[in-house]
């Protein structure tokens, strides 16, 4: 008996950590056979990918963040508002190492004051993270008001496959060691999975919270600098929806928002590209943009509450 359910929790494991894989093959042979052979030509192929960098990128910061059970609803805004310090600074003008180093400042100083009010102050990361928001946006929806910001001409020359593989790479590689070997990332997961217990672990529980929201606000930082040289300016609608993008990559990616150890940095790469890829599917197949946001929204509601549904050992109840 003992035997049997070992193999049924192996056997759930397995297929556990092949569904998000499963889940994007299904939909590339849909969306490639209903959509005429549209999906997988080189020209929509190069779309997808352009968006899927900088949406990875910051889902795999975010994935610190959600794998103690944190929340954060600030993404798309504060990727907007750390491209506009970035353009303004370029425009008076600041060298690019500068505006680079802007662009992250903005991003973590936002992500700072999530995770200070959130962990320390113990108020809801839902509020905190809803508040910032609407702090960002505002900034931006006044500023950009009357006037699109466009960036310096140079910047221009960063928006090359050159220089998205190579950082996307890089921000795989450091964040997949970070959360898969360190402790920063064991700690984290620990947390989602028992925060009592971890802290008797002697696991500094407010320092390892707030230590996963300066990771994600890097990461943003990081995601605004490839969006700024992909957009070329900014607006009031620069990072709109983003925020979805990214919680709909963590879930599609296997990655829990209840947090614990089933958090893997790998989802997050593979939900990135699956969240593009599902909303690129369905314009091809002639889907309003807005019945677009209602599908993702429903994708979403709908793993979520399969997700709940099991049990700790990963069971359906």
């Amino acid at each position: 008996m003992e035997t049997k359910e070992k193999q049924m929790k192996l056997y759930n494991d397995i297929l556990r950590k092949l569904i998000p894989f499963l889940g994007l093959a299904v939909m590339i042979v849909v969306f490639q056979v209903f959509g005429e052979g549209k999906l997988l030509t080189a020209g929509n192929m190069k779309s997808i990918l352009n968006q899927t960098v900088y949406v990875a990128i910051m889902a795999f910061g975010a994935v610190f963040v959600y794998s103690h059970a944190g929340m954060d609803l600030s993404y798309g805004a504060v990727i907007g508002f750390s491209v506009l310090s970035a353009i303004l600074a370029g425009r008076a003008g600041a060298p690019l190492a500068v505006i680079l180093l802007i662009n992250i400042a903005s991003a973590v100083f936002w992500f700072a004051l999530n995770g200070f009010i959130s962990v320390y102050l113990r108020v809801s990361p839902f509020i905190t993270s809803l508040c910032v928001m609407y702090m960002c946006r505002g900034i931006l929806n006044t500023v950009c008001a009357k006037e699109k910001y466009s960036v310096p001409v140079y910047i221009y020359d960063y928006d090359n496959w050159t220089v998205k593989i190579t950082v996307l790479v890089v921000a795989y590689i450091v964040c997949w060691l970070l959360f898969e070997k360190s402790s920063i990332g064991k700690a984290n997961r620990a947390i989602g999975g028992n925060p009592l217990a971890a802290r008797q672990a002697g696991v500094n529980v407010e320092k390892t919270r707030m230590i996963a929201y300066l990771i994600s606000g890097i990461t943003v930082g990081i995601g605004g600098f490839i969006l700024m040289a992909r957009a070329g300016s900014v607006s009031t609608s620069t990072g709109q929806g983003l925020e979805m993008n990214v919680i709909t990559a963590l879930v599609l990616g296997g990655v829990p928002l209840s947090g614990g150890s089933r958090a893997k940095m790998v989802g997050a790469l593979i939900g990135s590209f699956s969240v593009i890829l599902l909303r690129n599917g369905l314009i091809i197949l002639g889907v309003n943009e807005r019945v677009i946001e209602g599908i993702q929204g429903l994708v979403l509601l709908i793993i979520v509450f399969l997700t709940y549904m099991k049990n700790k050992d990963g069971v359906w109840q």
